[in-house]
């Protein structure tokens, strides 16, 4: 059997990969220890991932698997064509975090912190886990972006999988704390709109956990942190579309754009116009008036 692990995220946080494997034959592979504690999300093909004990795992597209550390188990494939997964691996204090808001015994377990071997996604985590796919395949998403939805999606399958989920009421001083840290983020993104920030430097400014401060700001903000740094660095690509005559690919690359092509994408969800047709548009003694209409629109459609 061929296995290939291609990197496509490495960061403090969080460890993000595709895994694609090529079986020679349907039979039983060899013997195999996850190293890490893993969780895969398939995204092509089916394999079955069988335990010592007798039971087995039918993996496939719409489904997540876990793999806990040190496990021991071998993997088939009934069909022909292999698979690819989506593997995602936080770093060991950010999980703890993770499982202790979900489920603190879980929390306190050294060995094997999951307790499912699978679950089938719910239309909404697989939507995620396809928006991170998405982003990770076009090389367009930010260090920001694919950290913030790495840690959501985890979250987000833990929560599913978690069968008492602990409900705890914070207190008012902790309420209050995240929302300071929030607000002084949106202040740090505003203010350095172009900086490719990571979620574990921002965390680090406002003395906070990337898992927290991802979470608390999503609660204040109304949305997450990438999706709030893009609004901001749209709303002065705007200005600059109407206003000024700098090429537009040098407007995408001073606000942060990994491409002029993301940016005329970006631009024309966010208005339903592109940059060049917005700017063939708006002659000078038009663009004051034309600004007011754009902005009034995206504020209704928020």
């Amino acid at each position: 059997m061929s296995l290939h692990h291609h990197t496509l995220h490495e960061g403090r946080l969080l460890h993000v990969g595709c895994a694609c494997c090529q079986p020679e034959s349907t039979a039983c592979g060899e013997l195999e220890h996850a190293w890490a504690d893993t969780v895969a999300f398939p995204l092509r093909g089916v394999f079955v991932k069988h335990y010592d004990h007798g039971a087995e795992v039918v993996a496939h597209v719409g489904q997540v698997v876990f793999f806990n550390a040190g496990e021991a188990y071998r993997v088939s494939h009934p069909a022909k064509g292999g698979d690819d997964c989506l593997v995602l691996r936080a770093n060991n204090a950010v999980l703890r975090e993770m499982l202790t808001s979900h489920d603190a015994r879980r929390a306190e377990r050294e060995h094997n912190p999951f307790r499912a071997t699978h679950a089938s996604l719910p239309a909404a985590v697989e939507l995620q886990r396809s928006l991170l796919w998405h982003g990770l395949r076009s090389e367009e998403a930010s260090i920001l972006e694919v950290e913030t939805r790495g840690l959501s999606l985890l979250d987000a399958v833990l929560n599913h999988t978690s069968s008492d989920v602990q409900r705890r009421d914070e207190k008012t001083t902790h309420r209050s704390r995240r929302r300071e840290q929030s607000h002084a983020v949106a202040v740090l993104l505003a203010d350095q709109p172009s900086r490719d920030w990571s979620l574990d430097e921002l965390a680090k400014r406002v003395h906070a956990s990337p898992f927290h401060l991802a979470r608390s700001f999503r609660r204040v903000l109304g949305e997450p942190v990438h999706r709030y740094q893009l609004r901001v660095r749209l709303a002065l690509a705007l200005e600059q579309v109407l206003d000024a005559s700098a090429p537009l690919t040098s407007v995408a690359m001073e606000l942060g754009f990994a491409t002029p092509s993301h940016f005329a994408a970006a631009f024309g969800r966010a208005y339903g116009i592109t940059p060049s047709a917005l700017r063939r548009q708006a002659r000078p003694s038009q663009a004051r008036e034309l600004r007011k209409i754009l902005t009034a629109g995206q504020s209704s459609a928020r």
